[in-house]
């Protein structure tokens, strides 16, 4: 007797993926052939959002779901949140998401508890790390004044300072975190971690619980953001935060924009309080154009897509698949979500 199918769905394009195709999917030949050989009883559709915007739903409701999804603000090719509510049948099973936060996911409340919900925490933690030290030696090496002076074709010695000894704070110790920080310790560098358990970890030199925020943060040289957005770290980082920390501490944020107080940063950065900012999420995406981080001197933005590599697809095919694997023989999940917690 033949087994029943299983209907798998990938929808939307996952951000900053650098070759979709026209029409708006993305998997490759060898993604599709990578994803069919884990069972003969796959049934492999791709939906866009284009398409469920017109009104079309996939031929089988979906059991399984590979999806990018934009929450309450859509994105380019990502899934609205009207669009994932259609892809919701009694029948979903779980749903592995395309990136590491999943909480403009859980806001959305589509989901029961009974279906899986996994991350894709792990897949871009190698290139966000490098844009993390992209960041920071921008910043110590004073890399847009030399870019500004060559283009005024101005000589100017400047005074830069030095990685050696320096401290860095890594709010969010998972795979990003970690690999952040193994970097980090390659230039020299003193290693602060904050995570809610506390709990030591070989990659820092110090770890602190979440209620030891602002005593890690008064040693701070760097602080990165690479903790997920859940209620407890929505805004964790406001005035009072910006109050403790030193006058030349630099701020990182490669996970989600509302981790921050927007205002808070802005003041603290126009009046001194702290050394500058590099931005790569938003509270409102894609940035406003009268957007004061535009133009403010000190703060340098990207338009979050500092997890940007030919390798996205790969790995995110790579980890869904081992996944797939995983649901198939009744074996935990990679990455899954605990619904109460929000990562």
């Amino acid at each position: 007797m033949a087994q029943e199918k299983l209907h798998v769905c990938v929808a939307g394009v996952p951000r900053s993926y650098q070759n979709p195709f026209a029409d708006g999917r993305w998997l490759t030949e060898n993604h599709i052939q990578q994803i069919n050989a884990v069972s003969p009883r796959i049934e492999l559709t791709h939906i866009t959002e284009k398409e469920l915007s017109a009104g079309k739903l996939p031929a089988y409701p979906a059991d399984i779901l590979l999806l990018e999804a934009s929450g309450d603000e859509p994105y380019l090719d990502e899934i609205s949140a009207p669009n994932v509510g259609k892809l919701v049948k009694p029948n979903l099973k779980w749903v592995q998401a395309c990136s590491s936060g999943v909480g403009h996911i859980l806001e959305l409340g589509l989901f029961s508890e009974d279906v899986h919900l996994t991350n894709a925490a792990g897949v871009h933690a190698a290139a966000l790390s490098e844009s993390v030290m992209a960041a920071i030696l921008f910043h110590t090496k004073l890399l847009g004044e030399r870019i500004e002076n060559q283009r005024q074709r101005r000589w100017q010695e400047l005074h830069c300072s030095e990685l050696t000894a320096q401290t860095l704070l890594i709010i969010g110790t998972g795979k990003i975190g970690c690999e952040a920080a193994k970097r980090a310790r390659a230039f020299g560098m003193r290693i602060l971690g904050l995570r809610r358990s506390g709990d030591p970890h070989d990659s820092f030199d110090q770890m602190y619980g979440a209620p030891g925020l602002q005593e890690a943060l008064a040693q701070a040289d760097f602080v990165l953001i690479a903790c997920p957005l859940t209620s407890e770290t929505k805004r964790m980082i406001a005035a009072t935060e910006f109050s403790v920390m030193k006058p030349n501490a630099y701020l990182i944020n490669v996970a989600r924009g509302k981790i921050i107080d927007e205002s808070a940063l802005l003041n603290a950065v126009v009046s001194g309080q702290i050394g500058g900012a590099f931005l790569d999420a938003f509270a409102e995406e894609p940035l406003p154009d009268e957007h004061p981080f535009w133009a403010t001197p000190g703060i340098t933005l990207t338009p979050h897509d500092s997890h940007s590599s030919p390798l996205i697809g790969d790995n995110i095919v790579s980890l869904f698949t081992d996944n797939l694997r995983r649901q198939i023989a009744g074996d935990p999940l990679i990455n899954q979500i605990d619904y109460q917690k929000g990562y």
